[in-house]
């Protein structure tokens, strides 16, 4: 009996050892990418020229990811505002979404630090279901691309973000959260 008990503790005592923490992937498309560029560029703010190099890398990835079906895959977005305009001479209406900081998102999330705006022309009916200042998830297909010139890391002060710039899509669907 005591050698049983004896194995009995043994086997307690090593599954309670030391695991490996596993790395946990975001479901939400651009902050994982964001995540996987940072960790394949570990060195991005050693110094001015490597800063200067790899956030040009980071444009050019980011504008092109901006072309996935995934983009706006569970991003969390509040609405900032509803308005007329138009667009190639079409009355339109258009919401304005952007990131926004949560203080409830576990430490390490990476959307604490990420600017993005979305321009989303919706249908009179989807301006019915929106309310300004809510947070939502969007589905929709890109109509213009972001620029560059506005995809930048950001330092300011003690913050250090990522400005993943601006960009126009068609909302097909959202979801409050």
């Amino acid at each position: 009996m005591r050698k049983l008990l004896g194995l009995f503790t043994i086997a307690i005592l090593a599954s309670c050892g030391q695991k490996e923490a596993k790395e946990v992937q975001s479901t939400i498309f651009v902050e994982q990418q964001l995540k996987d560029f940072i960790v394949n560029h570990p060195d991005w703010t050693k110094d001015e020229a490597t800063e200067k190099e790899t956030t040009e890398k980071f444009k050019h990835k980011l504008i092109n990811l901006s072309n996935e079906a995934d983009f706006l895959k569970d991003m969390p977005l509040q609405l900032k505002e509803v308005k007329d305009t138009s667009i190639n001479e079409i009355r339109t209406k258009v919401a304005m979404f952007k990131a926004y900081g949560d203080t409830s998102r576990k430490e390490p999330s990476l959307l604490n630090y990420i600017q993005l705006q979305i321009t989303g022309i919706v249908s009179e009916n989807q301006v019915n279901d929106l309310k300004v200042d809510q947070k939502y998830t969007l589905s929709g297909t890109l109509h213009t691309q972001g620029k560059r010139a506005d995809v930048k890391y950001i330092h300011v002060s003690d913050f250090n973000g990522y400005d993943l710039g601006k960009y126009t899509f068609v909302i097909t669907g959202f979801k409050p959260l």
